[in-house]
């Protein structure tokens, strides 16, 4: 990996919730995160759903304005970047069938972003980067409907890379896709990133990073619960959240599995202090009030008991 690419700092991102007739209150999706992603890396996104993960991407692609704090790329604020920030940044969506319009060919799906930046040499961009997504030719002539669900993944993502971008957000590309073919499109993103591309991977399966992640940031209720490199999070995770995640991964036999277990029933998220203290094994009341950011064997933790 080389140097820096993307650095968030201190982002937070409120809604404004209907609170009674006439009030409205903010709900934070994301609060205070701090991250860095460089180059040549993939860096994986985990959470549950509603955690603020698909925000982060959002805000990330510019989809939506953060309310404090900032996203820096190259050196620059997103927000001061122009037409440029498009063909750097790019986007894979969880599913292609969506994503991917039904009346336009393979070929024209990928070509579209050349043409919008008014790129030359498009035949031969084209079929490069077919090539590069593992698809034969003569798939450039068929359309979505026409096409198994990895073999759409596949064009979305040619599509995401056509145009040779510094960064990739892909917001749960493989949720949508049977087991087998998840396999196939994660040793995609390893040959892509061999090449060279950086990816930052929103998913809610933990399992998944550790085959693709160099590293990990847990995310829930908004806030960063825990960040660092894939071998160390998985194998010796520090915040209850993360453990909470990896007991609930299925395991080959009974007596693998972790102790940590949790009720499973619904939770509101405390406005102060920790998000994950309702569902916490060793909450205190200071976790109800504030939480603590440490770092701890070169790893960020967001816990009290650090």
């Amino acid at each position: 990996m080389m140097g820096e690419l993307l650095r968030v700092r201190e982002l937070s991102k409120a809604y404004r919730i209907r609170k009674g007739l006439f009030k409205r209150t903010p709900f934070y999706a994301l609060k205070d995160i701090n991250l860095s992603l460089s180059k040549g890396e993939i860096l994986g996104i985990v959470g549950e759903s509603g955690s603020g993960k698909s925000t982060l991407g959002k805000l990330i692609l510019r989809l939506e304005k953060p309310t404090s704090g900032e996203i820096i790329f190259e050196g620059r604020d997103i927000f001061t970047i122009g037409k440029e920030y498009t063909r750097k940044v790019a986007v894979v969506f969880q599913d292609p069938r969506a994503s991917l319009n039904p009346r336009m060919s393979v070929k024209e799906i990928v070509e579209e972003p050349l043409l919008v930046h008014k790129i030359d040499n498009r035949k031969e961009r084209i079929e490069e980067v077919i090539r590069k997504v593992q698809l034969r030719e003569e798939f450039l002539s068929r359309k979505p409907e026409d096409l198994s669900g990895g073999q759409r993944q596949r064009v979305a993502i040619a599509r995401a890379i056509v145009l040779g971008p510094s960064l990739v957000v892909a917001d749960e590309p493989t949720a949508s896709l049977d087991v087998s073919v998840q396999a196939e499109i994660i040793k995609l993103f390893r040959s892509l990133k061999e090449e060279g591309l950086t990816f930052l991977f929103i998913t809610h399966d933990i399992r998944i990073l550790e085959k693709l992640a160099d590293r990990i940031a847990v995310i829930y209720g908004g806030m960063l619960m825990e960040l660092g490199d894939r071998e160390n999070l998985l194998k010796e995770p520090l915040h209850p959240y993360t453990r909470f995640l990896l007991s609930n991964v299925p395991v080959r036999h009974p007596r693998d599995r972790k102790e940590e277990s949790y009720e499973e029933k619904e939770y509101s998220i405390p406005q102060s202090g920790c998000p994950f203290a309702p569902r916490c094994s060793y909450v205190t009341d200071e976790c109800y009030h504030q939480v603590r950011r440490s770092e701890v064997d070169g790893r960020l933790v967001t816990c009290n008991l650090y």
